[in-house]
């Protein structure tokens, strides 16, 4: 499985994401703080980009990977992080 490097979290590296399906990684200085999943990754990150929410609003970075089940991928890195870490990252809601 591909994912891309971590890049600056800012809307010249958003364009660069592609309009396709995946998972995406969204963090902070020295951790991930929030895992998503989109039928379009770039449109969803720049949606983030602009979010109001304070937690959001403390990415610095991201990365994606491209997948044709991103809900299941989503799903997958949810349970490896939070057997890895005892919780889910800080900004995802618990569901």
């Amino acid at each position: 499985m591909s994912y891309s490097d971590w890049a600056p979290f800012n809307k010249e590296n958003i364009a660069k994401a592609p309009v396709k399906a995946g998972v995406y990684f969204l963090g902070s200085e020295h951790e991930t703080t929030y895992i998503g999943a989109s039928n379009n990754i770039k449109e969803r990150l720049s949606e983030h980009l602009s979010s109001a929410d304070a937690c959001i609003k403390g990415t610095v970075s991201f990365c994606y990977h491209e997948t044709l089940f991103p809900e299941a991928e989503e799903e997958k890195q949810l349970t490896a992080f939070q057997y890895e870490h005892g919780r889910l990252p800080k900004c995802n809601k618990s569901k």
